[in-house]
């Protein structure tokens, strides 16, 4: 490494530290920005140290139990492991790793931005200039608790690897392209969606198909043998996915896109830009203003005369300006408002024809592409402000520098006490819960409390929830605790009330009372009780599905003819995604004679409900198991109209 490269990189480490400031003055005691997503990262970076990633044991990770695959339903961060891993290994803690590759990402992205743009102009400035532009812009103000995210230093090095080779034809530079595509694939599963879209842009670009094909077939060649080792990761989770039947909406979709007004609202961190309001964090995507002037002036400049090589056919500024453009159209998602569909007018929309595509939840990062796309561009107008000569090179450089730097200063990082340890009760192999399950802070820092105890834990938190989880949350907070007690059934349960976050203490009311529940003290989550563990209910057997009709007999109230008395044993319907139209209590009552009627049945439905979902998420085939005794009618409240049609009888 030249002596000026080595002081650049040390520059951008600095300034990394200095953006990120104070995590560097507490690397192994906060975690910073906030105690939601970072926390998740941090447990993802655990467990990848843990245990070997891409084991059948890594994948049935320890949240969310007892689902397996628990790994495909969020980022895996082995991209970023390949940092984090090793630092654990050496003896840092996780808190430690993860704060030490937070600031990395700043300096990396930077630093890689540097070289791509250097070796495109020649200009050490215009590298600067791009550096600044991209490893701290003001959209990563935002993402702050999105390690993920920030981790897009291997994008510019791929492009780096493009350029190279397609100019040089050395080998090597396949080798550098290859292997920065798969560790951003690994990093990031948003990039590894979005930045194939600026790869095979810049393939159609670059390369002169008609006359010299040769070395974008080599191009296209490394990148698919670079793709190999994704195959079986993108097989797992689609796997997963649908068996869990998870896939995003485009309701969904709308929330997290990005509007025109986006791109000029900056995020409250930002030191020098006022905040701009906006529905969410991931919508402040305010590339900065000096960046904006740099890509006018390389805009113009290509069009300047004596300037035909830059506004050739093949002309970087013109490329990197239109593809900004186009990621820029691409975040503003499927477009639309409320349950419309999707419309065709939209990029976006188009992509989800793709595979993978309707995973997505978050368009507005494509902003992150964006900002690469406008720092390579900036960087060309930083070259041409470069060869006005000495005395306007360091004036203008300056303010160049100068301004990239002010529009990208954050407020200090904001950073916090992790949650300490949970001390367990003697209770041999327990799975533990924390309550309410429905506050994401609780589940995340049950994860982050996890990696002591390293018990099964029930909570869990990502970018998707197994239909399971979602019964859980809402019978507990309905009152009902009989999905907990299904759960029970496999092992014993501790459970961890956290009395701030239940200030009214129905939480801990509803657990107390239920049968054979154990008080045993205050922990760090909060009050703590032993359940143990649960002998599964006796039921009859099953029968056959006897022929019946069902009608609607009033409001909310169906009733079933079998035609003749039968010994009934249970009811069952196909839940599939409806749990919340399913009533938290039913009542089933028999008769002989469709006049005199009787109880059979009355209880909570979320033990069953959660039964369901773990044997079959998609179908979700609901049983209640009944006594076996002898009727013709039976009559079921309160109950839905979709039931008329699914609802099953079964007996002899």
């Amino acid at each position: 490494m030249h002596r000026s490269t080595a002081i650049v990189l040390t520059a951008f480490l600095l300034l990394a530290i200095a953006w990120t400031w104070p995590v560097a003055a507490h690397l192994t005691s906060r975690v910073p920005h906030d105690a939601g997503d970072p926390l998740l990262y941090i447990w993802i970076l655990w467990w990848n140290a843990q245990v070997m990633p891409l084991t059948e044991r890594w994948w049935n990770a320890s949240m969310m139990w007892p689902v397996p695959g628990a790994m495909a339903l969020s980022e895996h961060l082995l991209g970023l492991s390949l940092f984090a891993t090793p630092l654990q290994l050496a003896g840092a803690s996780v808190l430690t790793a993860h704060n030490v590759v937070l600031i990395l990402t700043y300096a990396m992205s930077g630093f890689f931005a540097f070289l791509l743009v250097r070796w495109l102009t020649g200009s050490m400035l215009a590298g600067i200039c791009a550096g600044l532009a991209f490893g701290f812009s003001p959209y990563r103000a935002s993402q702050l608790s999105h390690i993920q995210v920030l981790s897009a230093q291997w994008m510019p090095l791929a492009l780096l690897g493009l350029h190279a080779f397609l100019q040089t034809g050395r080998r090597w530079w396949l080798v550098v392209f290859g292997g920065a595509w798969l560790l951003q694939a690994l990093s990031n599963g948003y990039f590894l969606l979005f930045f194939p879209i600026l790869i095979a842009a810049w393939l159609a670009w670059f390369v002169d198909w008609r006359r010299a094909p040769r070395r974008g077939l080599e191009l296209v060649a490394a990148w698919v043998v670079s793709s190999l080792p994704l195959a079986p990761i993108l097989w797992k989770y689609y796997v997963v996915h649908s068996a869990l039947g998870l896939r995003r909406t485009v309701p969904e979709l709308r929330d997290f896109s990005a509007t025109a007004a986006s791109f000029f609202q900056s995020a409250p961190m930002i030191r020098f830009w006022p905040e701009s309001g906006t529905a969410n964090y991931e919508l402040f995507l305010f590339p900065g203003l000096t960046v904006l002037i740099l890509t006018a002036i390389a805009i113009v400049a290509a069009f300047l005369p004596g300037a035909a090589g830059r506004r050739s056919t093949r002309s970087p500024v013109i490329f990197y300006s239109l593809a900004a453009l186009l990621m820029a159209a691409l975040a503003l998602g499927p477009g639309g408002q409320g349950n419309e569909p999707a419309s065709p007018l939209y990029p976006f929309t188009w992509l989800l024809w793709l595979p993978g595509f309707d995973g997505v939840r978050v368009t507005a990062r494509f902003a992150m592409i964006v900002t690469l796309c406008l720092a390579v561009t900036a960087g060309f107008g930083a070259a041409w402000l470069a060869a006005l000569g000495r005395r306007w090179q360091v004036l203008l450089g300056v303010a160049a520098v100068g301004g990239l730097a002010l529009d990208g200063a954050t407020e200090p990082v904001p950073i916090l006490t992790p949650p300490g340890r949970l001390m367990l009760p003697d209770v041999r192999d327990p799975a533990i819960v924390e309550l309410p399950m429905d506050n994401i802070y609780v589940s995340v820092a049950a994860m982050y409390r996890s990696m002591s105890h390293r018990q099964p834990l029930i909570n869990g938190y990502s970018g998707h929830f197994p239909p399971h989880y979602n019964v859980l949350t809402l019978s507990l907070a309905g009152g009902d605790t009989s999905a907990l007690l299904a759960l029970g059934h496999r092992r014993p349960l501790v459970i961890v009330v956290n009395d701030q976050r239940d200030p009214g203490h129905g939480y801990r009311t509803m657990i107390e009372n239920i049968p054979g529940i154990k008080y045993a003290g205050i922990t760090a989550g909060g009050s703590t009780f032993v359940l143990p563990a649960q002998a599964p209910p006796r039921q009859p057997p099953r029968g056959q599905v006897l022929a019946a009709t069902t009608r609607v007999t009033g409001r909310y109230q169906l009733e079933i003819d079998l035609s003749s008395p039968h010994f009934v044993s249970g009811l069952e319907f196909d839940l599939r995604d409806r749990y919340r139209d399913l009533s938290s209590r039913l009542r089933i009552e028999m008769s002989d004679d469709g006049q005199v009627w009787r109880e059979a049945w009355t209880g909570w439905t979320g033990r069953f409900a959660i039964d369901a979902m773990l044997a079959d998420a998609r179908r979700a085939p609901l049983r209640v198991p009944l006594s076996g005794e002898r009727a013709r009618y039976i009559r079921l409240y309160p109950a839905s109209e979709w039931m008329t049609a699914e609802i099953r009888v079964t007996g002899d």
